[in-house]
């Protein structure tokens, strides 16, 4: 499937070009690099630590290095319950969450103090379902289908509209991460329903991988955060929409003050694995 939309890509470049090869005219673009933001990335969950909360800064558009890391910044996290702890700074730009645990229920706050500006985010840990068992199918290929072991989802959904969800596919102790991989929902159209032969993957397993599904239960302002982020990931072709921000709970404590992007999250997680084969 990969191989299909890589394909489409590249036809709807090819065209472009095909369009563009009577011109002769050549265009220096120069484009403002913008402002450099505050970047998050973090998550703290009901699973034992450490947690990695990774604080970086905006890149230029065209900058092909990795983005730059932050150092030296204060970083706290606090929760509901009154307990409270100040990060450590591991490889640049990583604070380590080591002592506090996420606990399903509980509301947890992300301060910050970098570079003159004091910036704080918010989530909670939500309800997560357990995975009671996956299925592995093995498939011939034809058509659409590309040959290899299909899982399979089996579980409770719990009665109550509200419950978002992440799903992560790891193949041999490593997460599945590119931009087609990202799998999420929300229960609109299932609650309360049991689930049964729900297919978590488009791209086959290999036999022999050991395969673990992760379930995490996130916020709904997470969910919404994700489908901006698929909006952009695959915003593209010659009828692409223009490029938008991707929300963030990331605020600066100044209403005039720099803003951030990124996204702190906390989830309840629930997790199976099986090896893939007959």
């Amino acid at each position: 499937m990969k191989t299909q939309r890589i394909h489409s890509r590249l036809l709807g470049l090819l065209l472009l070009l095909a369009g563009l090869a009577g011109c002769e005219d050549v265009v220096d673009v120069k484009l403002d690099e913008g402002q450099t933001l505050l970047a998050v990335d973090g998550w703290i969950t009901d699973q034992p630590g450490p947690y990695t909360i990774r604080l970086m800064t905006t890149a230029p558009y065209f900058n092909n290095a990795p983005a730059p890391r932050v150092q030296g910044a204060a970083v706290t996290l606090t929760d509901s319950e009154g307990n409270r702890e100040v990060l450590e700074e591991g490889e640049p730009g990583n604070y380590l969450v080591r002592t506090m645990r996420g606990k399903v229920g509980n509301a947890y706050t992300l301060d910050i103090e970098w570079n003159g500006q004091a910036y704080t985010a918010q989530t909670e840990i939500r309800r997560v379902p357990p995975i009671d068992s996956l299925g592995i199918r093995f498939r011939k290929g034809g058509g659409f289908i590309e040959e290899g072991y299909y899982v399979y989802y089996f579980g409770p959904e719990p009665a109550g509209v509200g419950d978002n969800y992440r799903f992560k596919l790891y193949r041999n102790d490593t997460l599945l991460n590119e931009p087609g991989d990202l799998s999420f929902t929300d229960d609109q159209l299932v609650d309360g329903n049991y689930i049964t032969n729900a297919q978590m993957n488009f791209d086959p397993f290999s036999e022999g991988d050991t395969v673990r599904l992760e379930n995490w239960s996130i916020t709904r302002d997470a969910f919404l955060f994700y489908s901006e982020l698929q909006q952009q990931l695959f915003n593209g072709g010659l009828f692409a929409n223009p490029p938008a921000n991707v929300r963030t709970n990331v605020f600066n404590k100044n209403p005039n003050g720099p803003k951030a992007v990124g996204w702190f999250g906390g989830a309840g997680v629930s997790s199976k694995e099986v090896i893939a084969k007959e």
